[in-house]
C-alpha cells in the first residue's frame, strides 16, 4: 500500500456522508486549471463537484473523463462559459494572469491555489475545505498528511549526506535551484543539491557544469530510461562511475499533492541505496 493511500481512503469513506449535507451557499459546479488543483480538490472531499479541469488532470481515475477546459498555455474561455461553473480554482503562479482577470470580466469567481512548500499542502486542502464547505473531509485529510510528513522525516533523518543532481528535464538539459518544492525533499532525504546556488529556479545547463560539480548520485524525474543513458559517456562523474543513477515519477515528486508522500518515500530510499 502506498504512503498516501489512508489518506484517499478518509476523502472516500467522507464523502458519501458529506455529499447529501452539504449546503446550497457552497459551489456546486467547479472547475481546475491546473493538475495539482484537481487532486488537492479531491483531497478536500469535493471531486464529485469538478464540472472541468486542466490537461493532464489524470489523478484521481474520475478526473480523467472530466472535460478539459485548459491546457497549460491557455485557457478555453468559451468552453468555460458553457459550463457554467459557480468557482473557478487556478494556481497562482502558473496560469496566466491574462487569462484569470478575463474569466474574472465575465463575474466569474475564482479561488487562487499557491504552491510552496511540502507544509502547504496540508494548509491548501484546509482553504479548500473553508471555500467548499468540506471541512470535515478536508481537516482529518490534512492532519493524516502531516502526521506521515513527519514519520518520513522521522524515518529518514539519519541518511547520510550526498551530493545530488537531480535531471528535470534532457533537452534542453534543466535542473532544480531553490525551488522549495523539490530542495525540501532533497533535504528531507539527506541529498545536497549541488545546484541550489543558482540564481535561477530552474536552470537550463549543460553537461560541463555538472561535470565540475561531480555529483554523487543523479536523479531525473522521468519515467523514460532513454532520459539516463546520455550519462554514461561520463565515467569521470562519481555518481555514473558507481552506477548511481536512477529516476522518479515526475507526476508523483513534482506535483503539488498528497502523493509527495510516496515520491519523498521514493526518493530517500534511493539515497539509501546509493549510498551502499
Amino acid at each position: 500500500m502506498s504512503v498516501y493511500a489512508p489518506i484517499f481512503a478518509l476523502m472516500a469513506a467522507s464523502l458519501i456522508t458529506l455529499s447529501s449535507s452539504v449546503k446550497a451557499q457552497y459551489p456546486q459546479r467547479i472547475i481546475s486549471l491546473s493538475p495539482h488543483t484537481t487532486e488537492l480538490i479531491f483531497a478536500a472531499g469535493a471531486g464529485d463537484r469538478l464540472i472541468g479541469v486542466s490537461a493532464y488532470s489524470d489523478y484521481p481515475e474520475q478526473a480523467k473523463s472530466l472535460p478539459i477546459v485548459a491546457s497549460s498555455q491557455q485557457v478555453n474561455i468559451e468552453t468555460i462559459l458553457a459550463l457554467e461553473p459557480d468557482l473557478i480554482i487556478y494556481w497562482q503562479q502558473g496560469n496566466s494572469a491574462a487569462d484569470i482577470n478575463q474569466l474574472k470580466k465575465f463575474s466569474i469567481p475564482v479561488f487562487p491555489s499557491k504552491t510552496g512548500g511540502l507544509a502547504d499542502v496540508a494548509t491548501q486542502i484546509q482553504k479548500l475545505g473553508e471555500v467548499l464547505g468540506t471541512q470535515s473531509i478536508a481537516e482529518p485529510v490534512s492532519d493524516k498528511y502531516r502526521k506521515a510528513l513527519a514519520q518520513l522525516r522521522e524515518e529518514y533523518k539519519q541518511n547520510p549526506k550526498q551530493d545530488l543532481f537531480y535531471q528535470v528535464w534532457s533537452t534542453p538539459l534543466m535542473t532544480v535551484a531553490s525551488d522549495p518544492w523539490l530542495q525540501e525533499q532533497f533535504e528531507l532525504c539527506g541529498f545536497n543539491n549541488v545546484f541550489s546556488d543558482s540564481p535561477v529556479p530552474y536552470p537550463v545547463i549543460n553537461v560541463e557544469q555538472v561535470l565540475v560539480k561531480q555529483p554523487a548520485v543523479i536523479v531525473a524525474g522521468t519515467v523514460n530510461n532513454k532520459d539516463l543513458q546520455q550519462w554514461q559517456r561520463w565515467q569521470s562523474i562519481p555518481a555514473v562511475k558507481s552506477g548511481n543513477i536512477f529516476r522518479i515519477d515526475p507526476d508523483v515528486s513534482h506535483r503539488f499533492s498528497p502523493r509527495v508522500l510516496t515520491g519523498i518515500k521514493t526518493l530517500c530510499d534511493i539515497a539509501l541505496k546509493a549510498h551502499k
